[in-house]
Formats: structure tokens, sequence, C-alpha cells
């Protein structure tokens, strides 16, 4: 596949947005465009499982060996895949919410029942340096994974330099921890953004 937008990139033959929010949680937020109507999105890159866990390997959540067992067991167990696909795509639309501060009650109490769901399902493990806490390898673990990092920065400093594009049907997420970045990428938005203003300067 060729003549992909420069926002996109294709991936073990998925096409997925490349990585501009600075953080895990943010960039998994940002797996459907056009954020500014709250429907079905325009496109969607997390079009299954399978390109689920890809994404998570792409964004260097889960190394490729897990990817690729995850995968042969999606395939044995293709309903509870779905199931798994469609609490995530829940999850994301949920931390998005709370994320831009738009969190009705229900949406804030969802996303926080994934996860203490998943701060739950941590194990701790012995390992050379001591222990650590690990997470068990099976479908539910690429959510769960996410749903800890997205406590993390819900509870964290980063959560207040959370910002949220301007550009026209975009509404991504990015970090700007500095106060100076505007646009979720210069190359999509910000370019756009400049060609209208030219267009209306001009007019």
């Amino acid at each position: 596949m060729t003549g992909l937008p420069s926002h996109l990139e294709l991936v073990q033959g998925v096409v997925l947005p490349k990585p501009v929010g600075g953080e895990p949680v943010l960039d998994f937020v940002n797996t459907r465009s056009d954020w500014t109507t709250r429907g079905p999105a325009r496109t969607e890159w997390l079009t299954s499982y399978e390109a689920f866990l890809i994404w998570n390997s792409y964004v260097g959540l889960l190394p490729p060996a897990t990817v690729f067992r995850l995968i042969e067991q999606a395939s044995g167990k293709p309903t509870e895949a779905a199931r798994r696909m469609h609490t995530a795509l829940e999850f994301r639309a949920d931390l998005y919410d709370v994320l831009t501060g738009q969190a009705t009650g229900g949406s804030f109490e969802a996303a926080a029942r994934v996860i203490e769901k998943a701060s739950g399902r941590r194990q701790l493990v012995r390992t050379d340096e001591g222990a650590s806490w690990e997470l068990p390898e099976d479908l539910a673990q690429p959510l769960d994974q996410l749903a800890l990092l997205a406590g993390e920065l819900l509870t964290g400093p980063a959560q207040a330099h959370v910002r949220r594009c301007p550009g026209e049907s975009c509404g991504w997420l990015f970090l700007d921890p500095r106060g100076r970045r505007r646009w979720c990428s210069m190359a999509t938005c910000g370019n756009r953004a400049k060609v209208r203003a030219h267009a209306a300067r001009t007019r």
C-alpha cells in the first residue's frame, strides 16, 4: 500500500495512525478520527482485535512474541476477542470524555471500573531484581495494560498537560508540558489551518 497520508503508517498489513500524543494512552485515544462528533468514527483504525494487538506492539506496549501468542489465542476464541475489542472501544470513548473534562458521572465511573478491574488482575512475581507487577498473558492483557497506564495518567502530574487539537474534524489529544504546542501535528492539522488562513486572506 503506497501513498498513505503523512499521519498514517502501514504496520504488518494494518494501517495505523502514527503516535503523536507523547503518551501511549493518548495515542490509544487517537486511534479513531474526528472526536468533534460523538457518533461512529469517520475512520476507525482499530478494526479488529488483531489490529488492536498490532497497535500495542507498534507503540511498544507489547513485545512481538506476546502479540503472536495472543493472536493465536484470539483465533481460538473469536467471540471473546470480539467482546474484548468492544470493551476497549467503549473504554476509549469514556476515557476521552474524562481526559477532556466532558465526563458525565457515567463515563467516569465506567472508565474507573475498567482501571480498577485491571489493577485487581495484577500479579506480584519474583524477578532477578526482586519483584514486579505483571498481568496474565491472556486476551484481557492489552486493555488491562492500557487501563493501568490510564490510571497513572489520570492521577499524575501529566494529566494537567493534556491538550485537545483544535483542528477541523480532529480533537486528538497530546501532552503539552511547555505550553507551546497547538496542533496534534504541524504536518496535518497545522498545515491545513495555514492553508485555510492563507485562502481566507487572499479572497
